[in-house]
């Protein structure tokens, strides 16, 4: 009996020393998962931080009218960066119904290739219903401004397919490459800039043409080290009043 109950108390110790050893171990992993992911959080911080402030550096030499050209290097502790900034001739970004795409047409030679609306976005390819705010495609207002002549010409089209009665705009025609209107618009001669506001819906949109010079700046942003990866990526339109200065009244002078 006593042999019997003195190797029953050896099981029990042993089951015993099972139980804490795994429990220790598992203690042990927890812990050293959460010490793996805060260092990668941190690490992912940080890098994200240096990318950020390239991106930050190239809009500060932007601004005071410097390109940067080739690739600049940055280094912070284990963490290298490096950020580029590319010029771009045609256009393509969202713009919000009532803001507008400001284009420097003074090298243009030619037409302008303009497609607005992207088909495949719902939010942007909405029903047409009527004009007013989210009832329609956007339709398109083009100013073209005369820098030497100091007047400005505007011209305002439909979506297509979507005849909106009683605005008197135009007819676009259909868009291609995934848009949805497109219109080929030939500014006055002089014009030195076209700004362009979508009506309606706010909307994707393209433009191209001959002789144009730079219209974006895109900047990407990579850093890498440790055991983290960070890319940013930041489009730049050139420099341009806000919209709500088209509403407003200049002069030289007084104003009488």
């Amino acid at each position: 009996m006593r042999r019997q109950f003195s190797g029953q108390i050896g099981l029990m110790l042993l089951v015993i020393m099972a139980v804490v050893v795994a429990l220790v171990l598992s203690l042990a992993s927890r812990s050293l998962s959460n010490t793996v992911l805060s260092r990668q959080d941190v690490e992912s911080n940080s890098a994200f931080q240096l990318s950020e402030s390239g991106v930050e550096s190239a809009l500060n030499q932007l601004r005071q009218g410097t390109v940067p050209s080739g690739a600049t290097t940055q280094t912070s502790g284990v963490f290298t960066s490096q950020y580029t900034v590319q010029t771009l001739a045609a256009y393509s970004l969202f713009v919000r119904e009532g803001e507008q795409a400001h284009l420097d047409t003074s090298g243009l030679s030619g037409a302008l290739t303009i497609m607005w609306t992207k088909k495949s976005d719902a939010s942007e390819n909405v029903a047409c219903v009527s004009e007013g705010n989210g009832k329609a495609p956007a339709a398109l207002s083009i100013a073209a401004y005369q820098g030497a002549a100091g007047t400005v010409h505007y011209a305002y089209y439909n979506p297509y397919g979507c005849t909106l009665s009683g605005n008197g705009f135009a007819a676009a025609s259909a868009g291609t490459g995934g848009y949805l209107s497109s219109v080929s618009y030939t500014p006055p001669a002089g014009t030195t800039f076209v700004r362009l506001m979508p009506l309606y819906s706010n909307s994707t949109v393209s433009v191209a043409g001959s002789g144009l010079s730079t219209q974006l700046y895109l900047i990407q942003s990579s850093t890498s080290g440790g055991s983290a990866q960070s890319d940013i990526q930041v489009q730049r339109t050139l420099d341009a009043p806000g919209s709500i200065f088209d509403y407003a009244l200049f002069s030289g002078g007084t104003i009488q």
